[in-house]
């Protein structure tokens, strides 16, 4: 990604926006906004005729959300595709945009009429072995319609409701878009507790796709002992294995590693009754997960998961795999940061949903360059600097970290970064969070900014 043009061209040279003018204006204007993630459209364009130009292109009629992001799916659809296995991370984040008055086709985001803006539901794919982002495989930006005065919280309403208009069908959605994976490849789907739904465990089945989800329904279930309830049964499994994980406890904010319990044990998943839709289905096998704090200090609750999946968990190795592999949904987290606080999405002032998706759909491919980015410098920090950046931004970075230009690592740089965002760099301090990177790149554009006037300036003199 901070090669900028080369990172632009990968993504959306191949976009097909009706003409190919505005996939070049597209590539260019991607570039334009690697270079300063967060700033806005002016800002990121220098005004003038490029600034009117990104204006047209999201006005354009051809230029959609699916049309921009569509190259990115592809070639992360491919890159899971040719993995023994992916974890797709499924979420939903809400985008507010309730200070735009001016934006129409927005809906409500909570329910207080007055908050507008746009829920966004993503699947993440990420390579287990490597631990790395691979990208987005869907996105879809929903309008959420107003619901009548006193039906919040009422179940028996939301339950009436045809089941492709509830807000719990974009999970099994996005499953169904998705489909099933490629010859030889094994896909898992990742979600927390609003991804519990029967519907999504069928749907799952029916794609030929595995799933890992935290339980949050203690549904009626069938047991090796005769029928029984989720909760129950996961309880009442004895530790087989054990983890270690390093956790800030709330609300103090201290770190310390803490030994967690791990059991496991086949269960079928029985079709909920108060749902018509799912009455006639076939139960669906799998396993429970319990990962718990057998010894939590005094006063403070103990760590508790519950996890469904559809992958064995016979042998140790097995079920440390999957309490482990629910670890990564926090990698989707992050990519919301990279959206909000890097990309910083929620800002922009377009006057219409439909041309401010695309300009959403742009910058959340940005934001999972800026995702793999932090990645690659935190577990490859020994990596020259040359291998991602360009050269005019190494030369300003190694004039700021005292270094020399030609031996600059990728941890340097990435350090440099921090110390310009606030972050002490010392051991104890952690790597540098989102809040602090963001501040740091940003400071680094203007460092840069003077560095191309300064050789301009230069380069006027000598002529």
């Amino acid at each position: 990604m901070a090669r900028r043009q080369a990172w632009a061209a990968s993504q959306f040279a191949t976009a097909e926006l009706g003409d190919r003018r505005r996939t070049r204006r597209l590539v260019r204007l991607a570039g334009q906004m690697a270079r300063n993630s967060s700033g806005s459209i002016p800002q990121q364009t220098g005004g003038g005729a490029d600034m009117k130009a990104a204006y047209r292109l999201f006005d354009a009629e051809g230029v959609t959300h699916a049309a921009v992001c569509g190259p990115h799916f592809k070639q992360t659809r491919e890159a899971a595709g040719r993995r023994p296995m992916a974890f797709l991370l499924e979420d939903t984040t809400v985008l507010d945009f309730t200070h735009h008055e001016r934006c129409e086709g927005l809906g409500p985001i909570c329910h207080k009429a007055r908050m507008r803006g746009l829920h966004q539901h993503n699947v993440l794919a990420v390579d287990p072995v490597t631990r790395h982002p691979l990208g987005l495989l869907y996105q879809r930006n929903h309008r959420r319609t107003p619901r009548p005065a006193g039906s919040h919280g009422n179940r028996a309403a939301r339950r009436a409701l045809p089941r492709e208009e509830r807000e719990s069908y974009w999970w099994i959605e996005a499953i169904r878009a998705l489909g099933a994976p490629p010859a030889g490849a094994r896909w898992v789907h990742v979600g927390d507790r609003g991804e519990d739904l029967f519907g999504v465990y069928d749907e799952a089945r029916r794609q030929g796709v595995d799933w890992l989800i935290r339980a949050s329904q203690d549904r009626c279930v069938e047991t090796p002992g005769g029928a029984g309830r989720l909760f129950a049964y996961a309880r009442s499994l004895p530790s087989r294995t054990q983890r270690t994980i390093t956790v800030r406890r709330k609300p103090s904010g201290a770190v310390e590693d803490v030994t967690l319990c791990v059991a496991g044990g086949p269960v079928t998943l029985l079709p909920s009754r108060g749902e018509a839709e799912y009455r006639g289905c076939e139960p669906v096998r799998g396993w429970v997960v319990r990962v718990w704090e057998p010894s939590p200090p005094k006063g403070v609750e103990p760590l508790e998961w519950l996890l469904c999946t559809s992958m064995s968990c016979g042998t140790r190795k097995n079920l440390l795999f999957a309490a482990e592999g629910y670890a990564f949904r926090w990698m989707i987290e992050e990519f919301h940061k990279c959206e909000k606080t890097g990309c910083q999405v929620e800002m922009r002032r377009l006057e219409h949903v439909d041309r401010l998706e695309p300009l959403i759909g742009l910058l959340s491919v940005l934001a999972i360059g800026l995702l793999q980015l932090k990645f690659v410098a935190r577990e490859h920090p020994e990596a020259p600097a040359r291998s991602l950046f360009d050269p005019s931004m190494i030369e300003a970075m190694a004039r700021y970290v005292n270094q020399p230009a030609a031996k600059l690592t990728v941890g340097q740089f990435w350090g440099g970064i921090g110390r310009l965002g606030g972050h002490p760099g010392r051991k104890g301090d952690g790597p540098i969070g989102w809040l602090r990177a963001w501040r740091g790149w940003q400071s680094f554009q203007l460092i840069l900014l003077g560095a191309d006037l300064y050789r301009i300036k230069r380069r006027q003199r000598c002529g």
